[in-house]
C-alpha cells in the first residue's frame, strides 16, 4: 500500500506542460511496456476487444525519475449481446403470463373482457421486442467490428437499450523496470443514460412512476405477489439447471458435500415457495373464484380449483419430505431424475398459484403488470443499461481482486 501511495503522490506532482513532456505514438511504447500491455490485453479479451493504445512520458520532480504511461483504450463486448438476453428474459416472462391466461378458459363477464385484453397487450408486447431484438442484433452486424453506441445514434429508438460510448479506458503506468513499481488504473466511461428519442415527454422515471394510477391496494398487492412467485420459481430453475449440467458432466470434478449442499438450497427454496404460495392462497378469498361454463371448455367448480391445490400442495410436501430424507444418507447418490421431479414440483406450484392470482387481477383490472407502458419501457431501457455497466465493474472487480498487487480505480 505504501508503494502505490508513493506513486500516486509521484503522479499528482506531476510537471504537466508541453515542454517537459514527450507524447508518442502507439507504435513506439518502450520495450519495457511491451509485456505489460499485451498481458492486459490477454487478460480483457474475455469481455472486450478492439484496444487502441497511446504511450506518454511523464517527467516529475524528481529529474532522475520518469513515468512511462499507456492509455488503453477497450469496448466491451456485451454492448450489444447483453440488452439482448435482457430483452429475451421478458420475452419468456410475457409468453407465461399469456399460457397462464389462456390456461384459465372464459371467465365471468368483464373479467373475460380483462383477460382477453391482457393477451392482447402481451402478444403486442413480444411482437414489440422481438422487433426491437432483431434491430440490435442487425445494427451490431453492421458495426462490423465496432462494439459500442456512437453518440450520433442517440435518437434511435431501437437500440436505445444499448448505453452511449461505453469504453473501458485505462493508464497502465510504470516507474522503471520494477514490477512493483507497475500500476493499472480503470475508468469506465459512457455517455448520460437518457431515453433521447423520448426527447423527455412525461418526464423522467421518478415523476411517470409518481403520477401512476394504481386501482387500490389490493390491486397492488396481488400484482406485487405475482411477481415474487415468478422470481422465486426462476432462480430455482437457474439452481437446478446449474446442478443438472454438473452432475450430468461425469469428468466434473465436484466433491459430493458440495453438490449435497447445492441440493439443499434448492430445496429449501422449492419449500420457501411452497410455503409463500399456501400463504398467498389463504389471504385472498377464495370464494370469489367464479369460471364460466363455455361449450369447449369443461366447468371447473371453485371446490375443484381448491381440491386441486390441495393436491398439488400434498404432492409438494410428500416429495420434498422424501429428498430430506434421502439428503440424510451420505451414501445417496443424486440422479437428474430427483431433480426434474423437483423442478416439475417448483413449476407446478407455480403454474397454479399464477393462475390463482392472476383470476383476482382480472376481477378488477386487465393489467397484468403494475405500471404502464410507458413507464416500463423506460424502465426496461435504464436497467438494461445498467446491466451491461455492472457487468464489466463486477469483472474488472473480480480481476483485480485476484492480482497480486494493489490497482486503483
Amino acid at each position: 500500500m505504501r508503494k502505490m501511495a508513493s506513486l500516486v503522490n509521484t503522479i499528482v506532482d506531476m510537471q504537466i506542460d508541453s515542454s517537459a513532456n514527450n507524447t508518442n505514438q502507439a507504435a513506439v511504447i518502450p520495450k519495457s511496456m511491451v509485456l505489460f500491455v499485451d498481458n492486459q490485453k490477454t487478460n480483457l479479451k474475455q469481455i472486450a476487444n478492439n484496444f487502441f493504445t497511446r504511450h506518454f512520458e511523464v517527467r516529475t520532480r524528481d529529474r532522475e525519475k520518469k513515468l512511462n504511461v499507456v492509455q488503453l483504450m477497450s469496448e466491451y463486448d456485451g454492448n450489444f449481446s447483453t440488452p439482448v438476453c435482457y430483452l429475451r428474459f421478458y420475452l419468456n416472462r410475457a409468453a407465461k403470463f399469456i399460457r397462464y391466461a389462456e390456461e384459465l378458459g372464459r371467465l365471468k363477464d368483464n373479467q373475460e373482457i380483462y383477460r382477453l385484453n391482457c393477451i392482447s397487450i402481451y402478444k403486442g408486447f413480444i411482437q414489440r421486442y422481438s422487433d426491437l431484438i432483431g434491430s440490435i442484433q442487425n445494427h451490431e452486424t453492421a458495426c462490423d467490428r465496432r462494439l459500442f453506441r456512437r453518440s450520433i445514434e442517440r435518437m434511435q429508438h431501437e437500440i436505445a437499450h444499448v448505453p452511449l460510448n461505453l469504453h473501458l479506458q485505462q493508464l497502465l503506468v510504470s516507474c522503471g523496470d520494477d514490477p512493483s513499481q507497475k500500476s493499472i488504473y480503470n475508468t469506465i466511461t459512457l455517455g448520460a443514460p437518457a431515453v433521447h428519442h423520448s426527447r423527455f415527454t412525461h418526464g423522467g422515471l421518478e415523476r411517470i412512476k409518481t403520477n401512476e394510477h394504481e386501482l387500490n391496494k389490493h390491486l397492488s398487492y396481488l400484482h406485487d405477489k405475482l411477481q415474487d412467485i415468478l422470481i422465486r420459481n426462476s432462480d430455482i430453475e437457474d439452481g437446478l439447471e446449474h446442478l443438472s449440467q454438473i452432475m450430468a458432466n461425469p469428468s466434473t470434478n465436484i466433491d459430493h458435500s458440495i453438490i449435497k449442499l447445492s441440493l439443499q438450497r434448492i430445496i429449501r427454496a422449492v419449500d420457501s415457495l411452497l410455503q409463500y404460495a399456501s400463504k398467498d392462497l389463504d389471504t385472498t378469498n377464495s370464494s370469489t373464484i367464479e369460471i364460466v361454463v363455455h361449450p369447449l371448455i369443461p366447468k371447473i367448480s371453485t371446490e375443484e380449483v381448491l381440491a386441486s391445490k390441495d393436491t398439488i400442495y400434498e404432492k409438494a410436501k410428500i416429495f420434498l419430505e422424501e429428498i430430506k430424507e434421502s439428503l440424510n444418507n451420505d451414501e445417496q447418490i443424486f440422479d437428474v431424475a430427483q431433480l426434474n421431479n423437483l423442478q416439475s414440483i417448483a413449476t407446478e406450484l407455480e403454474s397454479h398459484t399464477c393462475k390463482h392470482i392472476m383470476r383476482h387481477i382480472f376481477q378488477e383490472s386487465m393489467e397484468i403488470e403494475r405500471y404502464s407502458q410507458t413507464y416500463r419501457e423506460r424502465f426496461d431501457i435504464a436497467f438494461s443499461q445498467t446491466v451491461i455497466i455492472l457487468n464489466i465493474n463486477i469483472y474488472l472487480i473480480i480481476y483485480l481482486f485476484n492480482l497480486e498487487n494493489c490497482f486503483l480505480f
